[in-house]
């Protein structure tokens, strides 16, 4: 075999095949089917080719029964609402707007930039929150090696020579003993609870107090408003660019904030006033839960006839504010943490060290 023909049978001209489906897998799926449409390619048929070019075997597996559904006769809409763990309810949303308008290629096209937009966001956020997160670990760990291995060590020296020892020794000795003996323990009772506490947040009354109390939360609570905002207007710009009725957009947001009870029950709230005639910034307005800025700009896009425009345009602004408010929180949290794991680990050393200094002092 020649050395042309080597490179030719293992060229990696295609990733290697995968079970799960990760979002990249999604957006490269909508980018070829808005590809394949906008250039002509019936929607059956682009189904079937994005199918084929698939790297994940389960999504793959997925859009060839929705091929087969649509070929069946089914729209594509209500094909993909039947894999509600892939589809995200407002993405069946827009892509029943784009069938019922006959603009599938641009609408799915959006789409994929909203949702990419999304998914940088999210890993900014990620990203910006890695180090604080990682620092914390470091120090528990730190101070439970020395609580579990060092201290003990010393702490039977100084049994054996019979030291007085002062409080702060006595404490971490005590400490140190607390966690040889029931460490274990606690260790389980983490990981139970851990895992309790994320079966609570799946439930209603989880999710409706731990959002509230991060709501009030300082440094918190203003992040996850701002994220809040966010996702309303670059949604909200999303649905009515692509057509959605106000009424259906504003049920729609109420899906996408489904893991969000407070601000899904405020949407429904709005939704019934808009439903009533009121008009949808004085309905904002009224649940407190809704920026000025927000709602400002709402009712200039209401007035002005451009509210998709106008939230098109407000979105990016509270995206950059979000991961400020991101940066911040985490340029503060590091010094903060950094300070705590220094005076900690210094606080036991010098606890174990001072007996020692005691003791020498006497010799003669």
């Amino acid at each position: 075999m020649s050395f042309e023909e080597f490179v030719i049978a293992h060229a990696r001209v295609s990733s290697k095949p995968h079970k799960k489906v990760s979002m990249d897998d999604k957006m490269s799926f909508f980018q070829q089917l808005s590809t394949l449409v906008t250039s002509g390619t019936p929607l059956l048929q682009g189904l079937r080719q994005a199918a084929d070019q698939c790297e994940s075997i389960k999504l793959r597996n997925v859009l060839g029964e929705i091929a087969g559904r649509v070929a069946a006769g089914s729209s594509f809409n209500g094909a993909a609402a039947a894999y509600p763990q892939l589809f995200e309810p407002y993405w069946i949303e827009v892509i029943r707007t784009g069938e019922m308008t006959g603009q599938m290629g641009g609408v799915l096209l959006e789409l994929n930039k909203q949702i990419r937009d999304s998914r940088e966001t999210r890993r900014k956020v990620t990203g910006a929150l890695m180090y604080p997160l990682v620092l914390i670990v470091i120090a528990i760990l730190a101070v439970t090696v020395m609580l579990w291995m060092v201290v003990p060590t010393f702490a039977g020296m100084f049994k054996d020579m019979g030291a007085e020892l002062p409080a702060i020794t006595q404490f971490v000795v005590d400490a140190s003993a607390g966690v040889v003996k029931y460490g274990p323990y606690t260790f389980v009772g983490i990981i139970v609870g851990g895992f309790g506490f994320q079966r609570y947040m799946k439930t209603e009354a989880g999710k409706r107090n731990v959002g509230g109390v991060g709501m009030v939360t300082p440094m918190i609570g203003p992040l996850l408003v701002q994220m809040a905002m966010y996702r309303f207007a670059s949604n909200l710009g999303l649905l009515l660019k692509a057509g959605v009725p106000m009424l259906e957009t504003l049920q729609t947001l109420g899906g996408i904030f489904q893991n969000s009870p407070i601000y899904r029950d405020a949407l429904e709230r709005v939704r019934g006033r808009v439903a009533a005639g009121r008009p949808l910034a004085a309905a904002l307005g009224e649940t407190n839960l809704f920026t000025s800025m927000l709602t400002n700009m709402v009712r200039t896009g209401e007035e002005s006839g451009q509210l998709a425009l106008v939230m098109e345009q407000l979105s990016p602004y509270y995206k950059e504010k979000m991961e400020g408010l991101i940066g911040k929180v985490s340029k503060l949290l590091e010094p903060i943490i950094i300070v705590f794991m220094g005076s900690t680990i210094a606080g036991l050393m010098l606890a174990i060290y001072m007996p020692m200094f005691e003791m020498a002092g006497k010799v003669k």
